[in-house]
């Protein structure tokens, strides 16, 4: 039988692999953690650059020779304006900028950003509203083409990288927080299989399999093989995809009695370190090489 203390933990899918993060050390925790949110984040900037990117070079590419955001307002040339949306059969992103002013933001795409002379307007095409930003007032934001293309063309993949950092770091905090509050009531209920660090590490690992979940539907919604209906529910199914987790991987985990471990440590340190112990002092004896 494979001793569960020395099992190889690596794998955060099945119950029994989850479990094995109960008593794994810190840092595998942590090098699982770190293994995965690489993972999930280079799906994340490979969709950014796939739908939303072409959206953005277009938009700029259109842009007048001249123009800023400064005072909260956006300063154009009268008459300009860009109405760019990705490829037909691709609606991820529409982006719209008229500085005469939107009466109707087209909420007919994925993801809408409208650009008018004192707000910007978020949307999308599952129907919650507009989100509603103004501008910066102590702010001057170059926006036109002479300054943003060689801008962005020089920052765009830096960009790109930076937003995959980010996002692998927020999601090993983000597990490390939610681990920490999961793991109350996993150590309520299974109290004598599980120690409080235990019962984090596993709460912590619990959110793996949600986070590759939710990497698989945005590889699958880039692809268009789901639609953004589909991707919303998939988003509210990872939520409580841990929870399956927690109910199920601490059986896999065996018993302990941690009052009765710590006893025997204590006694085990207390006898090495007694001088007064025959079995330490007949070793110290045996070790005289004069000794006959």
């Amino acid at each position: 039988m494979t001793n569960y203390k020395t099992a190889y933990t690596f794998q955060p899918f099945s119950f029994r692999g989850i479990a094995r993060f109960a008593e794994a050390s810190i840092w595998r925790l942590l090098g699982i953690q770190f293994l995965f949110s690489f993972i999930v984040a280079a799906v994340f900037v490979w969709f950014v650059n796939h739908a939303w990117m072409p959206v953005i070079d277009e938009s700029i590419e259109k842009m007048p020779k001249k123009g800023d955001i400064s005072l909260g307002s956006l300063n154009w040339p009268t008459g300009s304006s860009v109405h760019v949306q990705g490829p037909e059969g691709e609606p991820f992103m529409r982006l719209d900028i008229e500085p005469s002013g939107i009466t109707n933001v087209i909420e007919s795409v994925d993801l809408v950003l409208a650009f008018e002379s004192k707000r910007l307007f978020l949307g999308s095409s599952l129907g919650f509203g507009l989100l509603v930003v103004p501008y910066p007032l102590n702010i001057e934001i170059p926006f036109n083409k002479t300054e943003l293309k060689p801008w962005w063309g020089a920052r765009s993949h830096l960009i790109l990288l930076c937003f995959g950092f980010l996002v692998s770091v927020v999601l090993i905090l983000s597990w490390s927080f939610l681990g920490f509050l999961y793991m109350f009531p996993v150590k309520i209920f299974f109290g004598n299989r599980l120690s409080l660090r235990s019962a984090w590490q596993l709460a912590s690992a619990a959110n793996i399999p949600a986070a590759m979940l939710m990497s698989l539907g945005i590889l699958m919604y880039g692809l268009k093989q789901i639609e953004l209906v589909s991707f919303a529910f998939l988003w509210l199914l990872h939520l409580i995809f841990p929870w399956v987790y927690l109910i199920f991987s601490p059986f896999f985990v065996p018993k302990h009695n941690f009052k009765k471990d710590y006893k025997i440590k204590k006694n085990a340190k207390s006898y090495k370190t007694n001088p007064f112990n025959q079995t330490s002092a007949r070793n110290k004896k045996n070790d005289n090489p004069f000794d006959n």
